[in-house]
């Protein structure tokens, strides 16, 4: 690092070596020398490093990429940003291959990588060689915690081998029957609501209606279920008895486009810039982290309680009396209740806004294709009778149900690139990268190649999957990623889009709105931009 400072007796020793003067230099004079080639150092390092070495002499550009963009320093920063999620990546990836070097904000070297040899060396071989960006990891530790989804290296280890119980299959199916509630509240709550309109019309017209904020109450109810609270985000829904804990999600995933959101990206300390949104962001962090602490302290003393007792429950546990319970073998130590609050965290941020995110654009699709939307529909009825719950096996033995929830994550997923870092110099390929540099996984780019999928990569079609020919291995198709740092409840997830879409389409029709524009906004998942508003009618059925 180029040391900027020059002090005056420096300058005075230097003008006196080479005799500029014969009696030497005064004090202004030796100041206003010194701030001059303070600055010119300074031009002179932020050209080289944000142009020549970023655009030029990074190893990074040795491997072929789109040029940069006029704006300055900008790289293809707001080619990405105006295209939409994916957009570029596909092309780059169609023109150049399955690596691609292009350039972000302040032209820093970024790498896209979909070539699947390539993939399962970042993500399996040399998997904790590749990190999250610590950007991303401090901007994401705010709401999600220090839990296994940012831990890396040893502690990612300790972490997952500790949780896997807590989501394996014999976990999930215990606490099936409690996801199922928050799906029966949304759908009455629809047909409250088409019923009221319909009085109010007189008529038998569809509702519309704004599902995104039903959808994301209800899957965040899920998870309060599955931790053993009744959050009731639903059933309070824009009341003032509404959780804050709803409310705080609610107002953090909010759609805001603003400038803000862009000056925190280019200017990560902009976050503490004390104006009105980061003043609301705080609060609701706050609220967060109060409400997941009480939460660990209710299982912990209820944990306690059942030791107390001695008896035994013939209640299944659900997931915070698993992880309350869970012990590693090697120290026989638990979870610290700190542990525990970050795992809560991670678990009711992740899993409510992917799975919530997931339904909307399932619902869109099928609103868009009604052929298949009443082949679902006829599926489910004959497994779903009234409000019973169907059994897990049940539940992954519907073949459409199962087709529709692939091939929506395959054409939207949820988040559809992550990123990571090099921790190391590290060769990927045949190219040598310095440590820090960082490595872009386009999934969108992944599920939509005409060279996997065909030539209908990008259309909503479930029956590709009925394919007796195995199609997208799993560094091909990864919704959930792969690897080490594959999603630990996926299984979760997956039972949870199918038990609330089944519930969900059995008693109502989806329609599009045909002068609804919806676009797709990548910021911590892909969001339905503004929102997602569809027409829903009752099923007669």
């Amino acid at each position: 690092m180029i040391n900027y400072q020059l002090s005056y007796d420096t300058i005075q020793q230097y003008v006196e070596k080479y005799m500029l003067t014969p009696t030497g230099l005064d004090a202004p004079t030796a100041k206003k020398l010194s701030v001059q080639l303070g600055v010119s150092t300074v031009i002179v390092y932020y050209f080289y490093k944000l142009i020549l070495y970023r655009l030029y002499f990074h190893p990074a550009n040795q491997i072929p990429g789109p040029k940069v963009s006029w704006i300055p320093f900008m790289g293809n920063f707001f080619e990405v940003v105006k295209e939409g999620a994916g957009i570029p990546h596909k092309r780059w990836t169609k023109q150049y291959g399955g690596i691609v070097t292009y350039h972000g904000e302040w032209n820093r070297p970024r790498i896209v990588v979909t070539d699947p040899l390539l993939l399962k060396q970042v993500l399996t071989t040399n998997e904790y060689d590749y990190v999250k960006p610590p950007r991303t990891s401090e901007f994401l530790r705010r709401v999600l915690g220090n839990g296994v989804l940012l831990a890396e290296g040893e502690t990612h280890r300790h972490q997952r081998k500790m949780l896997n119980p807590a989501f394996s299959v014999n976990a999930i199916r215990s606490i099936l029957p409690l996801m199922a509630m928050p799906g029966h509240r949304l759908r009455d709550h629809w047909l409250a609501a088409i019923q009221s309109d319909e009085n109010k019309k007189g008529n038998k017209e569809c509702t519309e209606m704004e599902i995104s904020t039903g959808l994301s109450f209800a899957a965040l109810d899920v998870i309060g279920w599955a931790f053993g609270q009744d959050f009731k985000s639903l059933e309070f829904a824009g009341t003032p008895n509404q959780s804050k804990l709803s409310q705080a999600y609610l107002q953090l995933f909010s759609n805001d486009g603003s400038l803000v959101r862009l000056l925190t990206f280019l200017f990560p300390k902009f976050i503490y810039v004390p104006i009105s949104r980061n003043r609301l962001v705080m609060k609701d962090l706050k609220v967060l982290d109060k409400e997941s602490e009480a939460l660990v302290q209710v299982g912990i003393e209820r944990a306690k309680k059942a030791k107390g007792s001695g008896a035994v429950s013939d209640k299944p546990k659900d997931l915070l009396d698993t992880m309350v319970d869970l012990i590693d073998e090697e120290t026989g130590q638990g979870f610290t209740a700190d542990e525990l609050k970050n795992q809560c965290l991670t678990f009711l941020a992740a899993g409510h806004e992917t799975t919530s995110v997931s339904l909307s654009w399932a619902l869109w699709l099928l609103a868009k294709d009604q052929t298949i939307q009443d082949e679902l529909r006829s599926e489910v009825l004959a497994l779903f009778k009234g409000d019973d719950v169907p059994s897990y096996d049940a539940i992954n033995a519907l073949p459409l149900l199962n087709n529709v929830i692939r091939e929506t994550l395959r054409l939207i997923p949820s988040v559809p690139m992550v990123s990571r870092v090099a921790r190391v110099t590290t060769t990927l390929g045949s190219y040598v990268l310095p440590m820090g540099t960082q490595i872009d996984i386009s999934i969108m780019a992944l599920h939509h190649s005409t060279e996997i999928w065909g030539s209908d990569a990008e259309e909503f079609k479930p029956k590709r999957w009925d394919s007796s020919e195995k199609i997208g291995n799993a560094y091909q198709y990864m919704p959930f990623l792969a690897g080490g740092r594959q999603c630990i409840g996926y299984k979760f997830a997956l039972v949870e889009f199918k038990m609330l879409l089944a519930i969900l389409v059995r008693d109502i029709q989806y329609f599009e709105r045909p002068d609804f524009k919806i676009s797709k906004k990548q910021e911590v998942t892909l969001k339905p931009f503004p929102n997602m508003t569809l027409w829903l009618k009752p099923v007669v059925n």
